[in-house]
């Protein structure tokens, strides 16, 4: 079957390649994780869950908290690329600036393992996955639900990073369902 382009379905899927795409919802009393294999045109579920922070502790104990948890998680998993949601600001200067604390522990992980990271604004995920900037908690998790239905997250944030991993899938499916294109026709613009 042909695209609009004249490119075929299966031409288009041999010029992508399956790639296994973490997906890290930064937070300092939890760092969701989901992981997904991409081939294209499928999604597929493979794991996700948290890692927790002890409160009690202290801020460093619980950002090597973050460290630990998230290196064990990717040893485990081998993503080949990461997608980190952006940080929003709100009102409390402090909290802002814990979870910016546990965003760089989230981009550092993955970027120790020299892998390619991909960064997604709130309103761009919940727009991606559900279709609307300002979707809340329980229709990201149905929409989850319903692209990856052997998906069983253990939280919210485990649920917000497999929408992460989601919106980045397709914005890399874009991109290089674009590059086909380009090369199918010569490379002209």
């Amino acid at each position: 079957m042909l695209s609009r382009s004249g490119v075929s379905r299966g031409a288009l899927a041999k010029t992508m390649r399956s790639i296994r795409i973490i997906g890290i919802d930064p937070g300092l009393r939890r760092t969701g994780w989901g992981v997904i294999d991409y081939d294209g045109v499928r999604l597929g579920f493979v794991a996700c869950g948290s890692v927790v922070s002890d409160e009690s502790e202290s801020l460093g104990t619980r950002l090597r908290q973050l460290f630990d948890g998230l290196q064990a998680v990717l040893a485990r998993l081998s993503p080949g690329e990461a997608a980190i949601e952006q940080t929003f600001v709100n009102r409390d200067g402090s909290a802002t600036l814990k979870l910016g604390q546990a965003r760089g522990i989230a981009l550092l992980v993955p970027a120790l393992l020299t892998l390619p990271i991909a960064e997604y604004a709130p309103n761009a995920v919940k727009k991606t996955v559900v279709g609307a900037g300002h979707a809340d908690k329980g229709q990201i998790r149905a929409m989850v639900s319903r692209l990856l239905p052997r998906a069983a997250f253990d939280s919210t944030d485990a649920a917000d990073a497999l929408a992460i991993a989601i919106t980045h899938a397709h914005c890399r499916g874009y991109r290089q369902l674009e590059a086909a294109l380009i090369a199918g026709a010569g490379g002209r613009r």
